[in-house]
């Protein structure tokens, strides 16, 4: 009976330790409120009501910022972590020299060990495998004296896959959760493409279903 007994605590503190591991095995990569949690370097094309915005992430809270990008070098052809928003206009405000525009949307962000991003080619962004999908709302402040603008807004997750990273299965936030985001541009004033260019960060809040 002793015998049985010690098989049963052993065979327990197996289950325990194993599970343990593979719950640190499946650690999110942290969206924690008011923490920076992701950084983003990116353009946009404008075109009528639609509005692409596409690049790179080159920043994760709590990933070795080594690890997001294949190589020392560190641009949009080595980002494993890409992102691509499609959205739409539904509301422009003029006041004074600037232009208030509101957009509703969904952004795709995709991992994808073999990065190929191009600016020249957006689609390159939406390759490999989308591991967060969210939607926000936008507001963009557009200075149209000096071209530069301001956005922000806030994405809800509605989409989250895990994904392999260096050994460990992670996953970029988790369903429910939202971020604010925020981005600083420059509008091309000759109207060309790509119609312009940011860099931003996102944040978590509260706001967790």
């Amino acid at each position: 009976m002793r015998a049985k007994q010690q098989l049963w605590v052993l065979l327990l503190t197996f289950l325990v330790l194993t599970c343990g591991l593979l719950a640190a095995q499946d650690d999110a990569a942290l969206i924690r409120e008011d923490h920076v949690a992701m950084e983003f370097v990116g353009q946009v094309i404008n075109s009528g009501a639609s509005s692409n915005q596409f690049g790179y992430l080159s920043n994760i809270e709590g990933l070795d910022p080594n690890s997001i990008f294949s190589s020392a070098t560190q641009n949009e052809t080595t980002a494993k972590f890409t992102f691509f928003t499609e959205a739409t206009t539904v509301r422009v405000v003029s006041s004074g020299p600037l232009r208030i525009v509101n957009r509703v949307g969904t952004t795709t962000i995709y991992f994808n060990t073999s990065p190929a991003g191009d600016f020249n080619n957006p689609g390159s962004f939406q390759l490999g495998t989308p591991i967060q999908v969210s939607k926000y709302r936008q507001q963009v402040v557009f200075n149209t004296i000096t071209s530069s603008f301001t956005t922000v807004h806030t994405n809800r997750i509605t989409s989250n896959t895990p994904f392999s990273l260096r050994g460990h299965t992670r996953r970029l936030g988790a369903v429910g959760l939202s971020f604010r985001t925020s981005y600083f541009g420059y509008i091309d004033p000759a109207g060309g493409t790509p119609s312009g260019w940011f860099g931003g960060y996102a944040t978590g809040v509260d706001g967790e279903d």
